[in-house]
């Protein structure tokens, strides 16, 4: 280019040169001064034109974040009942056009391994019972034995107010012979306990006497070597196992002086009683007096607060409580896995479709038995749509709905039940059921449906456009102030297509400059 405007300008001065030669032949008499000659002008360069930066003003209005779901026409008796949760498919107990009853199990998942986890907690429970019955029983012995000295301090009483006579003497050596006879029995049973007790701390101390052995070569050994993990190990377990026989040990010496003190006092409350009845006795032979009533009325007294104390005393060890506790919540946590692996009927009805079959594997939400109700009306339709993937919806929501059928046409609409609504341990809805105004539309089952549902819905709002907003860690705006272009940061809210809404950072009427 430069070339060529070289070339040029040579061109024209040559041309000039030429006519100024030939316009000053002729003689003048004045002095002339030739014409300003014109100097071409230099070829433009084309400039590009820099596009108008795009602004966006702040606006206030109302901004609605939507959500549209697919779905389709059915009939408002039909029912998809989905498993609650994934697995493959055991066993399916009907077929299609079957009559199926309220509670009725229509189909059921392989358990697995569940089987074996329940009856391992069942055998736990169980066995934690058995533990509690056997406490419960070594309880109850004391209190039976208490209403039993009740009952003879009672039986007593009544005899010394009776009239004496050849019955009541009878009677009252016979209570001898039962006050002996109890003695005797408080007496071997406190003392069986005893001794029960005090083998269990012998071999507790022997178990304690092995533990410390154990513990003190283990100690030896780390000496010998403290880079020796195994050793340290051991060392570990030789002190958890001295600290639990010394626990045991412990309890158990407690135990120990507890049974003692229990068979001291047995064996003096059942003398005690015994030599009452004895002079019973011998008061009803020689006649009752005033202070035999007043010692019988006492002993019966004293028996009653007995019987109090001993049925106070029973409470259960906390810990088996706790224990059996644990074993039931375990057993009916894995009764109701294996319960949710059940489809049951939730009505009574006919099935329409079976879409699975043992051995197919089945996720949850995915309809797997298809169900009529009969007491709805075959002729109405509703819209169905997949719960898999949809927003949470409540029922009673409001819904726009467009059909196939009628494109173009947006009719209003209710969701009439949702997967929440039937949800249950065996039982789930696999979609949301929609009714729609007018319900006489010429639909049928299986026409296409799309049902946009206001998710959120924000009144006299600031807004802007996505494109009018910027991002980084955070999200701005760049206005205008001056010369000089400034970020914004803003906090912005609800979201659509076409709306940001601005929570904070901005005012109506703030013009941002676009990307």
């Amino acid at each position: 280019m430069r070339h060529t405007v070289s070339v040029l300008l040579l061109a024209g001065a040559l041309a000039l040169s030429a006519c100024g030669s030939q316009a000053s032949a002729p003689a003048t008499p004045e002095s002339w001064t030739p014409p300003a000659t014109a100097t071409p002008a230099p070829t433009a360069m084309a400039t590009p034109t820099r596009p108008a930066v795009p602004t966006y003003t702040v606006q206030r209005g109302t901004i609605e974040q939507r959500a549209e779901l697919r779905g389709r026409v059915v009939g408002a008796g039909e029912r998809e009942l989905a498993f609650a949760v994934d697995g493959i498919v055991q066993n399916v107990y009907v077929t299609p056009d079957a009559s199926v009853t309220r509670g009725q199990v229509l189909a059921e998942l392989a358990p697995g391994e569940l089987a074996d986890r329940l009856a391992r907690a069942q055998q736990q429970y169980d066995e934690a019972q058995q533990r509690m019955e056997r406490a419960m029983g070594d309880l109850r012995f004391p209190l039976r034995r208490a209403e039993i000295d009740l009952e003879s301090a009672r039986a007593v009483l009544a005899q010394l107010l009776a009239p004496p006579d050849p019955a009541r003497v009878a009677a009252a050596r016979a209570a001898v012979v039962q006050a002996e006879a109890a003695r005797d029995r408080a007496r071997n049973d406190a003392s069986a306990i005893k001794n029960r007790a005090e083998l269990e701390l012998k071999a507790a101390q022997e178990r304690l006497s092995q533990a410390q052995a154990e513990f003190t070569a283990a100690t030896q050994e780390v000496e010998r070597d403290r880079n020796d993990n195994g050793a340290q190990e051991r060392l570990a377990r030789a002190r958890d196992a001295l600290r639990a026989a010394e626990a045991d040990v412990a309890r158990l010496q407690i135990d120990v002086d507890t049974a003692r003190g229990n068979e001291i006092a047995a064996v003096q409350a059942a003398e005690a009683q015994l030599a009452l009845a004895q002079l019973a006795l011998d008061d009803l032979l020689k006649g009752p007096g005033p202070s035999a009533i007043a010692e019988a009325r006492r002993a019966v007294a004293r028996a009653e607060l007995a019987v109090d104390e001993a049925r106070n005393r029973i409470q259960v060890d906390p810990e088996i409580s706790r224990l059996v506790t644990e074993a039931k919540q375990s057993v009916d946590e894995v009764q109701r896995q294996i319960d949710a692996l059940k489809l049951i009927a939730g009505f009574d009805g006919r099935v329409a479709a079976v879409n699975v079959a043992p051995g197919s594997v089945i996720r949850t939400g995915e309809p797997a038995i298809i169900v009529t109700d009969p007491t709805v009306d075959p002729s109405l339709m509703q819209v169905l749509v997949p719960g898999g993937g949809a927003p949470a919806l409540v029922a009673g929501q409001p819904v726009a709905i467009t059909f196939a059928r009628y494109p173009g046409a947006t009719y209003n609409g209710i969701i009439a039940k949702t997967p929440a609504d039937q949800q249950s341990a065996s039982l789930a809805l696999s979609g949301y059921h929609i009714t729609f105004e007018p319900s006489d539309l010429k639909l049928e089952s299986g026409d296409s449906a799309v049902v946009s549902v206001v998710l959120a819905r924000r009144e006299d709002a600031l807004w802007l456009p996505p494109k009018a907003i910027r991002a980084d860690s955070r999200s701005y705006v760049i206005i205008q102030r001056g010369d000089q272009p400034q970020r914004i940061d803003i906090e912005t809210g609800l979201a659509n297509e076409n709306q940001v809404e601005i929570v904070s950072g901005l005012n109506e009427g703030d013009v941002v400059i676009g990307q």
